[in-house]
């Protein structure tokens, strides 16, 4: 977790980091709780425990999708109020039979789906695509029985599979593998980096934004989700051509700064001035 850490260094993703090490240690605590419990007696309901410490799988790419500089310390609320409302099964059963078996029935069950099916794409299409199958899988076990068309209840080894599924992908990310695509221009690797960091949500409200401007500012290129793509421009002069360059350095500050420091930006693009052909109204 440390090296993800450090991965994520002048970015606005380590509240995303952060519930991500909730989500593991619930987990293993959990584990650890039930395995104390059952020897000394005491009154815990496997199944229970066990949905509240698999719904907080979900809360890091809902706080990735929250990622955005000047809302991200309060979505952070919202995430708290979302692993609340995604127990509510649980509690529900606790307030009315501490014992009881809970059924979240195929509405809710659905809604797990969708949730799973959802982080899978916001991830899926990046570089950390394997991390968010091995995510997307360790979800689907630990979330079987919620699922409507499911009838058994997840065992040790199934939480054994989920942990050890999940510590792969974590050791993706930690060992950088797939290996980090290195483009040749600079505004390809800006792009390419916060795509595979912040999902496919913000890429492609980023990938509008600067096609918008390229359109409004007769650029000749557009954002594709693997880079840019130049439009060929007959006549066109160098003088143009690095009005055009300066004109996208510019965008690519203006817009990715919502999600990265300076730093980061520094170590990715040219110096370029944010207010150039009236970009300084523009957010992602």
């Amino acid at each position: 977790m440390i090296r993800i850490r450090v991965g994520l260094v002048g970015t606005t993703l380590t509240a995303a980091w952060a519930w991500a090490l909730v989500a593991w240690v619930a987990l293993v605590g959990c584990e650890i709780v039930i395995g104390v419990g059952h020897p000394l007696q005491w009154s815990i309901v496997d199944s229970h425990w066990r949905y509240l410490a698999a719904t907080g799988l979900f809360l890091p790419v809902l706080a990735q999708i929250g990622a955005k500089r000047h809302q991200v310390i309060g979505w952070q609320f919202l995430v708290v109020a979302f692993w609340l409302a995604l127990g509510i099964p649980v509690l529900k059963v606790w307030v009315l039979d501490a014992n009881g078996q809970f059924d979240p029935g195929w509405v809710w069950g659905g809604l797990l789906g969708l949730l799973l099916v959802a982080g899978l794409l916001n991830n899926g299409a990046t570089r950390f695509g394997p991390t968010a199958i091995c995510l997307a899988i360790a979800q689907g076990v630990m979330m079987y029985p919620c699922l409507p068309w499911a009838s058994a209840e997840v065992t040790t080894s199934g939480v054994l599979l989920a942990m050890g599924l999940l510590l792969l992908g974590m050791g993706l990310i930690a060992f950088r593998w797939p290996i980090r695509t290195e483009a040749v221009r600079p505004e390809d690797q800006a792009w390419l980096d916060f795509r595979d960091q912040f999902g496919s949500f913000w890429a492609a409200r980023v990938m509008q934004r600067v096609n918008d401007a390229a359109v409004r500012y007769d650029w000749g290129l557009w954002l594709g989700w693997d880079g840019f793509h130049q439009v060929e421009i007959v006549g066109s002069d160098p003088e143009f051509r690095d009005e055009v360059r300066q004109g996208l350095v510019a965008c690519l500050r203006k817009l990715l700064g919502d999600f990265v420091d300076q730093a980061w930006l520094d170590a990715r693009l040219p110096k370029g001035n944010p207010k150039k052909n009236g970009l300084e109204d523009l957010e992602a």
